[in-house]
């Protein structure tokens, strides 16, 4: 019984409670549906964006790992703005801009302060943004600092400062080392490298020079020869250029002597005639005979040959013998 009373309790709140709703379903009963399609359109869109976001950012990571040159790194900062892989591209973009500015600016200086205006640029467009990283930031810092460093005409003040400002931002940087290197003392010295007056004399040298590629050529390379002009073969043909010396004949060997053993060397000390001037006298009329004599070797040879071909029988050797 008592149960049943509780469902009839139970059953009389609800329809209570319908009848109470029933003026507010009546009245806000269409926008309340609109609302709730509203905020379901809004979570299915929300779960497709994020779904969508995850797979850009998934097919990013993907282009920046296979990315090898400065313009890999570039097209992945363009093509996917505003994400992390973007600011890892940038950096690394940059970096390798600064690599080829310094490597080009011993032999191609336009090259080389192109690329190191690029990593400049880049740099700085990475330490300007508040969404930054502090580990892109950290090696933005460094990388900012070797290129003002690279393109100093003497004057190291900005490098020194933002080798200072490394050190001071990021005690445990990795780049700490090198960054103290530049701008602190080392070990039995009293001024830093980047405060020695050599070290800004050749900045400043260096800064001056403007070599291009043309100005390293091989040695042996677009050498003249002689009688060539300068320039190579070309020039006016009604010009008589000297020709090369005739080389000198080469003299006429004498005749190879007999291999010598150690029982023709006793002979030769036995013998009046000097040793010098046997080879030089004598050899012209020994080289004839030498040619003469060396064809009767051969015959003895085939000779020896027909001998086996007769041997086969011993009885006719037996009867030759009495």
């Amino acid at each position: 019984m008592k149960s049943e009373h509780r469902h009839e309790l139970q059953t009389n709140d609800l329809g209570k409670l319908v009848h109470q709703a029933e003026p507010y379903l009546e009245t806000y009963g269409v926008k309340a549906l609109v609302i709730g399609g509203v905020l379901l359109v809004l979570v299915i869109g929300y779960s497709a964006w994020k779904t969508s976001q995850t797979s850009q950012e998934a097919e990013a990571w993907t282009r920046l790992a296979a990315a090898n040159s400065t313009e890999d790194f570039e097209n992945v900062y363009d093509e996917f703005p505003g994400t992390n892989v973007a600011d890892w591209a940038m950096i690394h973009a940059a970096e390798s801009h600064l690599q080829s500015g310094v490597r080009n600016s011993f032999t191609d200086r336009s090259a080389g302060t192109r690329d190191l205006n690029d990593a400049k640029e880049q740099f700085q467009k990475l330490l300007d943004s508040s969404s930054t990283k502090p580990e892109i930031r950290e090696r933005a810092l460094f990388g900012m600092a070797r290129t003002e460093e690279s393109m100093s005409d003497g004057d190291l003040a900005n490098a020194t400062e933002l080798y200072k400002k490394l050190i001071q931002e990021f005690p445990d940087s990795i780049f700490r080392k090198l960054a103290e290197q530049r701008v602190k003392p080392v070990d039995g010295e009293k001024v830093a490298a980047l405060e020695e007056e050599g070290t800004k004399n050749f900045y400043k040298w260096f800064h001056e020079q403007s070599p291009k590629p043309g100005d390293r050529q091989r040695p042996g390379f677009n050498m003249p020869l002689p009688g060539m002009t300068p320039g190579g073969a070309g020039g006016d043909a009604k010009e008589e250029l000297p020709g090369l010396p005739d080389l000198p004949g080469l003299p006429s060997l004498p005749g190879l002597p007999e291999p010598l053993t150690n029982s023709p060397q006793t002979d030769d000390t036995k013998t009046d005639t000097p040793k010098p001037e046997a080879p030089v006298k004598e050899a012209p009329a020994k080289a004839e005979p030498k040619s003469a004599d060396k064809p009767a070797t051969p015959a003895e040879p085939a000779k020896k040959t027909e001998a086996p071909a007769e041997k086969p029988s011993p009885e006719p050797a037996t009867e030759k013998k009495p």
